[in-house]
């Protein structure tokens, strides 16, 4: 039996138009004249001229160079093992191979997994059968394969991070964030801190909105770097650095996200505020470093200037009080104690007490202290 993707040989008929002639406008194209001598003198029935002929009959043979001999008995030996083959006896990694190229990826699985059990295909294998997974969105499994046939050659390292990557991306577009985050996590998991541009920001989006506010942190720094000009953006990377209590740099984003958007700037005020204090209080731990008082007054100013938190006004006026009487600046101390109860929401609650307590202390003179 001949394969259908093999053509069979086609013979082409030739007549004779006289004796010992061939019909040369039936000769094929490109075929060779040759003349065989073991037929000798041939007598023909036809005689031209009343008389017989002798001579001999030149044939057509469908061989060109002596090169393409050896070819078409190759030709012809493949064909004969073709016909004697027999489907059944085909490996189970080939015939995964033919399910995979007409898309068939649950029988292309299938084989593949026979091959390892029975024909152990090494780690060849191992990745045709971990393609196969991530195409089925099977991300662990594959990863699970492919850990094991990189212990074995680490060159496959590449072909897994860009599988990964390319499911992530049309999980993307499918709208499964959950299903681009688990794909390009197994990526990272080959090649640590691999990123892809179109990625970044949905996935920051997800790490922020699941509560994984360090792994947000970091893909909003890499989105930022595709598109830093998006006051959007720039807030969205301030705010991620809130979550994780980088409150320096985040000031850094806020100051550009108001250059950019200066009618916008108000939006920020409220979190720069927030950010300011606690950058007073960290720094307000270590006053005895060089700079350090101007640089904690800067801020508390920062966020008396802005107005808000508001919750957090009268926190800041105290505390500014403790660090200018400290420093010996009794009657500014003094108003900035006298601005607690002003700011503070209940009016009257401990802290307010205790700053007029302060202020009558430093007036009477019965503090301890420069003041």
């Amino acid at each position: 039996m001949v394969p259908a993707f093999v053509e069979p040989h086609r013979v082409t008929a030739v007549t004779i138009d006289g004796p010992g002639e061939i019909a040369r406008d039936h000769i094929p194209a490109g075929w060779n004249q040759v003349e065989d001598g073991r037929l000798g003198p041939v007598r023909t029935a036809a005689a031209r001229g009343g008389g017989p002929r002798e001579g001999r009959i030149a044939l057509r043979c469908p061989v060109r160079e002596g090169r393409r001999v050896v070819h078409l008995l190759l030709l012809v030996a493949l064909l004969a093992a073709g016909c004697a083959s027999d489907p059944s006896e085909d490996t189970a990694r080939l015939r995964g191979d033919l399910a995979l190229a007409r898309g068939d990826y649950e029988d292309a699985l299938a084989e593949y997994r026979l091959s390892l059990l029975r024909e152990d295909p090494g780690a060849e294998g191992m990745v045709r059968a971990a393609h196969v997974y991530i195409e089925l969105g099977r991300v662990d499994e594959a990863r699970a394969l492919l850990d094991q046939a990189i212990l074995q050659d680490s060159s496959y390292v590449d072909q897994a991070v860009s599988d990964f990557v390319a499911r992530a991306k049309r999980e993307l577009a499918d709208g499964d964030r959950y299903g681009a985050a688990s794909a390009m996590e197994a990526a990272s998991h080959f090649r640590p801190g691999v990123r892809a541009r179109g990625l970044n920001l949905p996935l920051a989006r997800h790490y922020r909105d699941s509560g994984e506010h360090l792994r947000a942190q970091a893909l909003f720094l890499s989105a930022l770097g595709e598109h830093r000009a998006d006051p959007d953006l720039l807030f969205e990377t301030a705010l991620a650095h809130l979550e994780i209590g980088d409150c320096e740099r985040a000031l850094g984003f806020f100051e550009e996200f108001a250059d950019l958007a200066p009618r916008r700037g108000q939006e920020a005020y409220a979190h720069v505020g927030r950010c300011a204090f606690q950058l007073a209080g960290e720094i307000a731990e270590g006053l005895e470093e060089e700079g350090a008082t101007e640089e904690a007054l800067a801020y508390l100013d920062l966020v008396l200037e802005l107005g808000e938190p508001r919750m957090l006004l009268s926190r800041v006026w105290f505390t500014k009080a403790e660090i200018l009487a400290g420093l010996g600046e009794c009657a500014a101390a003094i108003e900035a104690y006298r601005m607690v109860p002003d700011s503070d929401p209940a009016g009257s609650g401990p802290l307010s007490r205790t700053a007029r307590e302060r202020a009558d202390e430093i007036r009477f003179g019965q503090g301890e202290g420069p003041c």
